[in-house]
């Protein structure tokens, strides 16, 4: 338990620190990726590390939330390898397990998995139904690889921003409410950057970040 507590912290510290560093450089320059590759790599080892402290306490809860953000690190970065979009074997089980995940969320009743568990649910309902209209033979919309990478990378950003908030402040009343506020305000933040950067990069014709 001590050494994957350890792990868990370090990593999440990592994240926290490379996915703040990340917004202040310019999409697509070489200081851009190297930080999203560190951000990408801790948030794996974040969520990992999560699931395995999960089972040493019994934590429902943690395992929950382990699984939602390495679904969204694992969904962000097959965005931007796989730009078509087009569905492989590991799509599948990601979307998968995040819908079955999601479902459960919400079963338990607890307001804050209900919240994320609903979200959860509905990135992965989007899953499939972009999965649906590739096998119907419909092309995905114009940079639709890139309004995904950024929703969830920032979704991970989110979780990884929302547990130091409720690690380091403590007896914070309501708890739910300490919980939720990084995702009410930094959703909006998300959406004016996939508005962005996706016109931005239709304009520009670039074809990477």
């Amino acid at each position: 338990m001590y050494i994957a507590l350890i792990l868990h912290i370090s990593a999440g510290f990592t994240a926290l620190f490379a996915g703040t560093l990340v917004h202040l450089f310019k999409k697509g320059t070489l200081t851009h990726r190297r930080l999203g590759l560190v951000f990408y790599y801790a948030m794996l080892l974040t969520g990992v590390s999560a699931l395995w402290l999960s089972f040493i306490r019994e934590s429902e809860f943690l395992f929950c939330i382990g699984v939602f953000a390495l679904y969204q690190t694992l969904s962000g970065k097959r965005a931007i390898e796989n730009k078509s979009l087009k569905p492989i074997w590991l799509d599948y089980g990601l979307s998968i397990a995040a819908l079955a995940n999601g479902i459960y969320m919400i079963s338990t009743l607890n307001l804050i998995l209900m919240v994320f568990g609903g979200m959860c649910s509905l990135l992965a309902a989007q899953d499939f139904w972009s999965y649906i209209k590739f096998k119907r033979g419909i092309e995905p919309e114009k940079n639709a690889w890139l309004r995904k990478h950024i929703g969830m990378m920032m979704g991970s950003y989110i979780a990884t921003f929302t547990a130091f908030l409720v690690v380091n402040i403590n007896d914070f009343e309501p708890a739910w409410l300490l919980w939720l506020t990084p995702t009410f305000v930094f959703v909006p933040v998300m959406s004016v950057y996939q508005r962005k950067y996706t016109r931005q990069n239709a304009s520009s014709g670039a074809q990477s970040l």
